[in-house]
């Protein structure tokens, strides 16, 4: 059954709906869109939203939660919650409301899961589905000589780089100079089992092991050689921006942001992340996970906004964003990417290379990209495996900790 044709009928309701949400970059625009349509369903009932800094949400929600009186509808930032019961597993309502998982990207409906996969249960539904990708100048790129990278195989670290070096152009005018590429500091640990291995819970041989030792002296030479921009460059204009100025080779973006080089003028191509082993094809895919917690006042409420979001808030997204639905059937039925050829290239980048994580419990903080990086390029440091093994060291006596915690959850 596709989303939207519910095998269930919506009851009749009244009362104030509280939803809590992370900044979302764009004025909440969805959601906001989501309350009224909702509203609209439902004359008896006014949807209240509250956006929470990034910085203390997952705080905020937890002290609600001590107090038993956590929003009606929230973003399950923390997974912990849902392991610990404290939120509503929706598994079998979906399956109440004619929606089949299996429609959803499994990257994205991940987030949605306690363990990123939905054999650990869904506790929550996305309306999106979001993409970390790499865009490219063409016209950069063939002035060059370089080959377009492929739409369905990630560069390696390595290729990457090499890329980098013949698309930069020095300039004496530090505002003239185009960089072939950006190098942000997470890039060669964006996957989680380079850092913490196959199964989530080893940092040796992976975070320190000489696949990461490789990609991060690869990263730090192109910093030191000015082929990326360096944070201070950023600092007065973002990658995308730099992009968009036809200053920047080939880069990492969030989708949302093409629009801004389609209105430059940019012509760009899209490709998935690089990688640091040969062979692998990377794409980071996120939702907004809505979910309801046990104690949140009304269930009735919640749930048929969830219910909402599973079905008829897969169309209205297209309508708002840039983005696609995270419901597979919806995009096809709408004709998402038909008649726009940087939507059909996001598809099909994503159809390559877009998948789950490997599941690492939260709160393992000692490994510090950024500070690799600097030891490398400010510093100077050429001990890339003793840096490494330190945050090695350091990593896994949280992750045991962690993992502790959450296997006594029964997660």
């Amino acid at each position: 059954m596709a989303p939207g044709q519910s095998a269930t009928p919506s009851p009749k309701l009244s009362g104030t709906l509280d939803v809590w949400t992370l900044p979302q970059g764009d004025d909440e625009k969805a959601i906001k869109a989501y309350g009224k349509a909702f509203e609209t369903a439902h004359p008896n009932v006014k949807v209240k939203l509250l956006v929470v800094g990034e910085d203390t949400y997952v705080t905020k929600i937890n002290t609600a939660l001590q107090a038993k009186a956590p929003p009606d509808v929230a973003v399950m930032e923390d997974r912990t919650w849902m392991a610990a019961g404290k939120v509503v597993k929706l598994t079998d309502k979906l399956k109440e409301w004619g929606v089949d998982v299996t429609d959803f990207n499994a990257g994205g409906i991940g987030r949605a899961t306690p363990k990123g996969t939905v054999d650990s249960g869904v506790y929550a539904v996305g309306d999106f589905l979001g993409g970390n990708v790499l865009v490219y100048n063409k016209a950069l790129f063939d002035a060059a000589g370089v080959p377009h990278p492929a739409a369905d195989k990630s560069l390696t670290i390595a290729e990457y780089s090499e890329i980098c070096r013949k698309l930069t152009k020095p300039s004496a005018d530090r505002n003239k100079t185009v960089y072939g590429c950006s190098m942000p500091s997470w890039g060669p640990a964006i996957q989680a089992k380079d850092v913490f291995g196959p199964d989530g819970r080893t940092t040796e041989g992976n975070m320190n092991g000489p696949a990461m030792v490789a990609a991060y002296e690869t990263a730090a030479g192109i910093l030191r050689d000015k082929l990326a921009p360096s944070d201070q460059i950023l600092e007065a204009a973002a990658e995308s921006d730099l992009f968009a100025a036809g200053r920047l080779g080939i880069t990492w973006t969030d989708f949302t942001e093409t629009p801004k080089y389609i209105a430059n003028g940019v012509d760009f191509g899209i490709a998935p992340f690089f990688v640091i082993h040969d062979g692998d094809n990377f794409v980071e895919t996120w939702t907004a996970p809505w979910g309801t917690f046990t104690d949140s006042k009304d269930q009735a409420i919640a749930l048929e906004f969830l219910r909402f979001i599973a079905t008829d808030a897969q169309r209205i997204r297209t309508q708002v964003s840039v983005d696609p639905p995270l419901s597979a059937s919806v995009a096809t039925e709408v004709g998402y990417g038909k008649d726009d050829p940087v939507k059909a290239a996001y598809l099909a980048v994503l159809d390559a290379a877009a998948g789950p994580q490997v599941f690492v419990p939260p709160g393992v903080e000692a490994f510090d990209p950024a500070e690799v990086l600097r030891l490398l390029v400010d510093e100077k440091r050429t001990d890339t495996n003793a840096i490494l093994d330190d945050q090695a060291v350091r990593s896994q006596k949280e992750l045991d900790k962690v993992w502790a915690r959450w296997d006594k959850l029964g997660g």
